[in-house]
Formats: C-alpha cells, structure tokens, sequence
C-alpha cells in the first residue's frame, strides 16, 4: 500500500512560489503557505496543480476550491493546459503541457496592500492538500 501511495504522490504536482513553507493544518492535511506577488487589478496565476500517468496525460485533473476568499479581490479557478516540471521517474513529463486546474487572484482595481488566499487541492485518489497563498499586491 504504501508503494503505491508513494508512486501516486509522486505523479502529482503542485506549483507555488520558490519560497514556501509546509506544515500540517488540524485537520492533518498537508498545507503549503507561500508568497506570490501581483499588480492591482491585474489577473494572476497564484496556484495550479496537475497529475500524470507514466506517459505524461493527465491521470485527473484535480479539484481546486477556495477555502478562504481574499477580502480584497476574487479567485477564478479554471481547466487548461499547464506546464509542469517534474522529478524523478516523471522528469521526463517536465516541459509537456497536461490537463490541470489553475487558479487566478484579481485584486480590486486600484488596492495594494496584502491579501490572503486559501484553496485545497484534491485528487480523486484521496490526496488533498492546502495551499495559502500570501498576495503582495503593488501598482
């Protein structure tokens, strides 16, 4: 059980920032907090997340729900085609676009300051994970 749990997980990405910090919220899922920057009023990619088979498709596609709205803009969370990169058995997936979800933050037109946004990521084989995302948003 726990090889292919391992395996799966290994399929599964997640994009955030470069820097970022996990832990495990109270509910025991894995959380991700991390910082992304974005211009007021501008659309920005601030999480996506993608699954692969050993032949780069999409195993599924996972579902992204906000747990916590920003109070100052919105979230939009979408189906398209995202570029991963991966390690191990699937870096040879890195660079092939994939079925996934991705979500966007808009701040309101003319603020800056921060927000924050919480989105899990679930997989249908059971994987959830969370995702704070930290918005620094400038003009």
């Amino acid at each position: 059980m726990n090889k292919i749990l391992l395996k799966i997980s290994a399929a599964i990405l997640i994009s955030t920032a470069v820097s970022s910090c996990v832990t495990t919220n109270a509910e025991g899922i894995k959380q991700t907090t991390y910082t992304k920057n974005a211009l007021s009023g501008e659309r920005t990619k601030i999480d996506w997340a993608v699954a692969v088979k050993g032949d780069c498709s999409a195993r599924v596609i996972p579902e992204l729900r906000v747990l916590q709205a920003p109070q100052h803009g919105t979230v939009d969370i979408v189906h398209e085609k995202l570029d991963g990169k991966f390690h191990g058995t699937y870096a040879k997936c890195t660079g092939k676009d994939v079925q996934g979800a991705a979500a966007y933050y808009t701040s309101k037109k003319g603020f800056t300051g921060t927000d924050k946004v919480v989105i899990r990521n679930s997989y249908k084989d059971g994987v959830v994970r969370d995702s704070v995302a930290e918005i620094n948003v400038v003009k």
